[in-house]
């Protein structure tokens, strides 16, 4: 049953998304257009002055989940054997798109990092707007109530790539990791032109705001997180920093290709 405080704050919710703020709404392109099938980013890793591994951005073959066809968003994120020493992390995240109704059938996260390790699944259940967490086997949490178009902390990265925003615009997406409903707020600061391992090339700056975000970024009281998407029709998110309690973060592209799929059952 769904907690009568949680409806309230999805109403509220509601009228953030319905009727925004000041900001100009950028244009929406279509739920499709972030998802490039095949499409693999790769990115060198650092915190401060050190270089620290290697993150993958992908959109793997297509699989069936329940039945349903679904596109396989994946990023995966590995330390090198020198932060391994330190703090040895070994991310997976995967988000399930239904091809059809262009939606989110289910996130996954398997979590190793230094002594931590999580195996969660969130379901998202479109006939009753509930999505549902589930960690390492223990009983589900009470479902998180769904409104309209809501995406996961991952797909949601692929899903801004779909708007054309501009300077001075903004992208409200609602988001869920299963534990709660947010509005996941994108403002394009300027245009801009950014050289990473992979080439130069002509972004836009874009900064999320973290008021939401869990983990290290809840604990930095001025948390501020960049990125840089490219203006082409591919929308690269080529460079993304962050500065947080512990240190600096970077993540720059190094390389983008494309791998051939075929759709599994």
């Amino acid at each position: 049953m769904m907690n009568p405080l949680r409806c309230l704050a999805v109403l509220a919710l509601a009228s953030v998304l319905l009727y925004g703020s000041n900001a100009q709404a950028a244009e929406d392109m279509g739920v499709f257009a972030g998802i490039h099938p095949g499409e693999v980013l790769e990115y060198s890793l650092g915190w401060g002055p050190f270089n620290v591994g290697e993150g993958v951005l992908s959109v793997q073959p297509d699989v069936e989940v329940d039945g349903i066809p679904c596109h396989h968003l994946c990023l995966t994120a590995n330390s090198n054997s020198f932060a391994d020493a330190f703090y040895k992390v070994r991310n997976e995240y995967h988000s399930y798109v239904d091809k059809d109704k262009g939606r989110v059938i289910r996130y996954r996260i398997q979590q190793h990092e230094g002594r931590t390790q999580r195996d969660a699944e969130v379901r998202f259940d479109w006939e009753n707007l509930t999505a549902t967490y589930q960690q390492d086997g223990k009983p589900p949490r009470d479902p998180v109530a769904l409104i309209g178009e809501t995406w996961d902390p991952l797909s949601v990265v692929f899903r801004f790539r779909s708007f054309n925003a501009g300077e001075n615009e903004t992208v409200v997406i609602p988001t869920t990791d299963g534990k709660k409903l947010f509005a996941m707020e994108i403002s394009v600061v300027r245009p801009t032109e950014t050289k990473v391992p992979a080439g130069t090339y002509s972004t836009i700056l874009v900064r999320p705001d973290t008021k939401d975000m869990k983990g290290v970024f809840e604990k930095s009281k001025n948390s501020k997180i960049n990125m840089w998407y490219t203006t082409d029709a591919f929308r690269y998110p080529v460079l993304i920093k962050s500065k947080v309690i512990v240190g600096s973060f970077r993540a720059e592209l190094k390389n983008a290709r494309r791998i051939e799929t075929t759709a599994t059952e």
